[in-house]
């Protein structure tokens, strides 16, 4: 855990505290035609962030998960899979 103080006279007599919880973060990346592509991204719920790159007669898909803590994280992974495991053919 990281915290950061600053003087008091900076803020008025104030001390301003800012404390940075944990984060987890993980990637998937997927290669494949881009048709197929498309598809699992439009797959993805909103909030969670992805890149899709053409790569010419292929693409490439990125999705960056991000939770505070393990346990959601590992949800949110299970989950895309599932969503993009029947769509891989």
């Amino acid at each position: 855990m990281k915290e950061s103080f600053q003087d008091s006279n900076s803020h008025g007599g104030e001390a301003l505290v800012s404390i940075m919880a944990e984060s987890y973060s993980t990637s998937l990346e997927w290669k494949g035609s881009g048709e197929i592509g498309k598809r699992l991204a439009g797959l993805i719920p909103p909030g969670i962030d992805f890149e899709l790159v053409d790569e010419g007669d292929s693409a490439k898909l990125i999705v960056n998960v991000v939770s505070d803590n393990l346990e959601a994280l590992r949800i949110s992974v299970d989950s895309l899979l599932t969503l993009f495991s029947d769509q891989d053919q």
